[in-house]
């Protein structure tokens, strides 16, 4: 995909973003990234494909993309140090054990299993919502229980749902995809 594509799948996602923030009353929480965050992703990946595609992948530019429509609506964007995220358990903040590469980890006090990526998440939106050290401001506190369940009965964890209208636009999508393997099949 060449420069025009890529900066209108950009503006797309940017908008489906800052469209369903606005719509919920919601801010946007992003990493801080570094100057060049794709040669930090690829330090370890062997596949020349994969490590060739995460290099040209515009991080920068996504997140550049969601500020600017993000300024357009007035929603607020929030930029949070990404450091160690993975690492933490949300609710007894102690280290989460990851044996042979895999996504799944244990919590080294409570024994909960965490995806890594959402355990990311999960600590990005409590940096945000602290402002604790991450630059970020405090957006109030954020209560989360003990229960043996990751943020169980007393955490509020609803997943925020989009509308597959607003995000599957097959004709939109694929019109910017060229290459016959990157293709959405829906």
């Amino acid at each position: 995909m060449r420069g025009r594509g890529k900066n209108d799948l950009r503006s797309k996602l940017a908008n489906i973003i800052v469209r369903v923030a606005s719509e919920k009353q919601y801010a946007i929480v992003l990493e801080r990234l570094g100057k060049h965050p794709a040669r930090n992703m690829i330090n370890h990946i062997k596949d020349d494909q994969l490590r060739h595609r995460i290099y040209q992948a515009s991080f920068k530019g996504v997140q550049k993309a969601i500020e600017e429509k993000a300024k357009e609506r007035g929603v607020t964007v929030v930029y949070v140090n990404p450091g160690n995220t993975s690492r933490a358990c949300p609710i007894h903040n102690s280290l989460i054990v990851y044996e042979n590469g895999s996504r799944i980890g244990i919590c080294s006090r409570g024994g909960e299993l965490w995806h890594r990526d959402v355990v990311a998440c999960y600590n990005l939106l409590f940096r945000a919502r602290l402002g604790n050290g991450s630059n970020a401001p405090s957006l109030g506190e954020s209560k989360v229980d003990g229960s043996p369940v990751p943020l169980g009965s007393t955490a509020t964890h609803e997943p925020m749902l989009i509308a597959r209208e607003a995000w599957a636009r097959r004709k939109s999508l694929d019109a910017t995809n060229k290459h016959e393997l990157m293709k959405m099949n829906i």
